[in-house]
């Protein structure tokens, strides 16, 4: 693991307090999302597995949010888009679980600032998916910040501010949310150089 690189918890953290009949689904969809996303390191070139694993923690320990389903969602976000599981291939799990992966599912593989901006509007209908991915955002804005690329990260700021912030999201005054996406992206600017 790089040396500027962050630890990250594992599913042990995740499973602590879940109780009993929920800890055998969350494990299979961590073991879903480990497969899909076997051999695909995140951009600091951690495991990916570390991504989803804090956005099911930052939905529990930050957002509040205890609904098994939801956080099988967020192991489960990114799998059909970077593999070649499908959200009927989630048959096994709950129907909301289905319902959140398909909404964050992004509907192109290469999506426009207008088309993405549209993709956003239809997860702000949803106050689940809304929450999913601020959590999403808020383990990527970590993550870019631990890149160390400051011009990359400045780009970041400025596409949340805009994108996951800006006018007509849901994000844009949730009261627990919008907090910690506004202090991570200042701990992200003050890291940047001059």
């Amino acid at each position: 693991m790089p040396a500027d690189a962050r630890p990250t918890a594992g599913l042990g953290d995740l499973l602590a307090r879940v109780p009993e009949p929920d800890v055998a689904m969350l494990t299979r969809a961590h073991a879903i999302a480990e497969r899909a996303h076997a051999g695909q390191p995140r951009r600091q070139r951690t495991p990916y597995i570390d991504h989803l694993v804090e956005v099911a923690l930052i939905l529990r320990e930050q957002l509040g949010v205890t609904d098994p389903a939801i956080l099988a969602a967020g192991l489960l976000h990114d799998a059909v888009e970077d593999s070649e599981l499908t959200v009927d291939g989630l048959m096994d799990f709950p129907e909301r679980t289905r319902q959140l992966v398909a909404l964050l599912t992004d509907p192109a593989s290469e999506m426009t600032g207008a088309m993405r901006r549209a993709h956003y509007r239809e997860i702000w209908k949803d106050p689940d998916a809304t929450l999913l991915k601020a959590a999403d955002r808020l383990s990527n804005i970590r993550d870019v910040a631990a890149v160390g690329d400051p011009e990359f990260t400045r780009r970041y700021i400025r596409k949340t501010e805009r994108d996951i912030l800006g006018r007509g999201s849901a994000l844009a005054s949730h009261p627990v949310a919008t907090p910690l996406l506004r202090a991570a992206l200042e701990d992200a600017a003050r890291g940047l150089p001059g």
